[in-house]
């Protein structure tokens, strides 16, 4: 017997928490000693005369009269199943909320069954069993529906994305299913494609599994789901829930892929939207559908998807493509040089390659980085290479560690948030030291992280980072200029950028303030393609048709990196010349 130290009741043997205040108990027994001073203790209490308490802090008596004028106490509410409460005059069938009167059979904190009536606070964990409310679903015994068949589901891996049935009770031929309520929030749409797809993926698996055992799922809004731990998914309840005869199997299955699809629309933030299309554009649509999310959901729609068991495949593979990029070999060259005209280089770059291969598969990583720096000489080159140094800590530091663990998904919205803080750095960086040293120094900034066969840019100023690709190439920074911004406008064309007497004009750059503003642009690239990360030094002295055939040769990339920074010279070398370039291969 273990006697509570705080309110003095004596509790069960290896009871932990006391049943009537939750305080913990000591493990130790009593010795003998205290075991005979206790026993003789209770012998001379029994033996006491027993009187009442009187003094003035006694209560006083009642009058008769007036208790006898007491109304009856009401009659407590019939229990179902002798332990749950309903609701007065309780559907035949249908969701209502039920109270647990009898708390103490099963812990809700930690589910320990070893209470017993009357206690107040659960003996192995110390939560308080006070009546709780919970969701609970009546249903006709002989004609089960919603959640009182998930008891029949034999599939464990459906049983796991089903609701927990905290408890299941009959009386008068009516099932009562209580389920569990994990305190967690339902999903909160719009939810990124990726996370959607894994949704998707997980619904499709379910109602793969139900439909092989005749059963269909029926409709469901997000406020049906909730997301659990690990990335897995978890339905709040299954109102609809059914078993279908045969004959009606294939009707149900078509009608849950179009439940599926209308959620799947709702958690992706994809709605239907008609769209005025030219007929040559109506015909390059329909020569190359634009595939993704979007068009799973027409073929959802229009019946064209045959079962739940296509629909996991497609979604598998969708997830798949978005979170496991392909390995590809990269090749990188870099080079800089002060041009013919400036008397000292404020450029800088940084490459870094990295690979790992383990188990099989194989993983690779790359930050390219080309800054401009501007504030003349003991500041520019200051500022570009703080600027290259701040990212690289945000890569090295913070990145990098989490990217190589085993198995570790590819997450496209992380990707970007990392080059957006990298590049944020890298202006805090400039910043600081801006205001320590008194002066304007700041910088131009162009960065790449490559993880596989996916390329995130991140960009500020007017160097640019290109894609080349079947001999051609594509500028995929903006440049934040004044002639661009005069580009944008109509006022000038890109090939007036040359030769505007504004054209060094900077609308945007590192070192203006801390809240700057960051560029993001996600590429996939394959292999054949290229990277080309310049200075304006570059790609103002040599025009992109130049640019094309050096980059067509099949030399290193480093001496090509040479020859374009030769070029550039040759073509006036009027400031600082930086250019990476990055090849991806098999």
């Amino acid at each position: 017997m273990s006697i509570c130290d705080a309110c003095g009741t004596e509790n069960r043997d290896g009871a932990r928490f006391c049943y009537n205040c939750a305080a913990p108990l000591r493990p130790a027994r009593p010795t003998e000693s205290d075991q005979a001073w206790l026993a003789a203790s209770l012998a001379d209490d029994e033996a006491a005369p027993r009187t009442g308490v009187t003094g003035p802090l006694a209560p006083a008596a009642a009058p008769q009269e007036e208790m006898m004028n007491q109304p009856p106490p009401a009659p407590a509410p019939a229990l179902f199943a002798g332990r749950y409460q309903l609701p007065a005059d309780p559907p035949a069938a249908g969701p209502l909320p039920v109270v647990d009167a009898e708390p103490w059979r099963r812990c809700w904190a930690c589910g320990s069954t070893a209470n017993e009536a009357g206690e107040s606070f659960c003996i192995d964990c110390g939560a308080a069993l006070d009546k709780r409310t919970y969701h609970g679903v009546l249903a006709p015994s002989d004609a089960p529906a919603g959640p009182a068949l998930i008891a029949t589901v034999t599939d464990s891996a459906a049983r796991a994305m089903l609701p927990e049935v905290w408890d299941q009770a009959e009386e008068n031929g009516r099932t009562l299913t209580v389920l569990q309520d994990s305190g967690r929030a339902p999903l909160a749409p719009p939810l990124d494609e990726t996370s959607a797809l894994a949704a998707g993926l997980a619904l499709a698996r379910l109602l793969a599994a139900l439909h092989a055992e005749g059963l269909a799922l029926g409709p469901l809004a997000p406020d049906d789901l909730e997301a659990l731990p690990g990335g897995k998914l978890r339905l709040r309840d299954a109102p609809g829930l059914r078993r279908v005869p045969e004959e009606e199997r294939a009707d149900a299955a078509t009608a849950d892929l179009g439940s599926a699809a209308e959620l799947l629309e709702q958690l992706a933030a994809t709605p239907r939207t008609t769209q005025r299309l030219s007929e040559d554009e109506a015909a390059a649509a329909i020569a190359e559908p634009d595939g993704g999310l979007p068009q799973l959901l027409r073929e959802l729609r229009t019946g064209a998807v045959s079962g739940a068991a296509e629909l996991a495949e497609r979604l598998e593979g969708m997830l798949a493509e978005r979170t496991r990029p392909t390995a590809l070999r990269q090749v990188a060259g870099a080079a800089s040089h002060v041009g013919i005209v400036r008397e000292h280089n404020e450029d800088s770059y940084l490459t870094i390659g990295l690979g790992l291969e383990n188990n099989g598969r194989r993983q690779g990583w790359g930050v390219y980085i080309v800054s401009d720096g501007m504030g003349g000489h003991a500041a520019g080159e200051v500022a570009s290479g703080l600027a290259i140094r701040g990212a690289a800590e945000i890569f090295l530091g913070e990145y990098l560690s989490a990217a190589i663990a085993p198995d570790r998904p590819y997450d496209e919205a992380e990707a970007r948030e990392t080059v957006r803080r990298a590049v944020l750095r890298a202006n805090e960086s400039v910043v600081n030291e801006a205001r320590s040293q008194g002066n304007d120094m700041g910088a131009t900034f162009t960065m790449a992280l490559v993880i596989g066969d996916r390329v995130t840019i991140g960009n500020v100023g007017d160097s640019r980072t290109y894609l080349f690709r079947d001999g051609k190439l594509r500028r995929v920074s903006k440049d934040h200029s004044l002639v661009m911004r005069l580009v944008d406008i109509g006022q000038i064309s890109e090939e007036d950028i040359y030769t505007h007497p504004q054209r060094n004009a900077v609308l945007r750059s590192l070192g203006d303030k801390l809240d700057v503003e960051v560029d993001i642009f996600s590429e996939r690239v394959r292999p054949g393609d290229a990277l080309l990360l310049c200075s304006d030094g570059q790609w103002e002295m040599v025009r992109d048709a130049e640019m094309e055939r050096m980059l067509a040769r099949p030399d290193d990339p480093q001496q090509i990196c040479e020859q374009l920074v030769a070029a550039a010279n040759q073509g006036g070398g009027e400031d600082n010349i930086a250019v990476v370039l990055v090849r991806f291969a098999e």
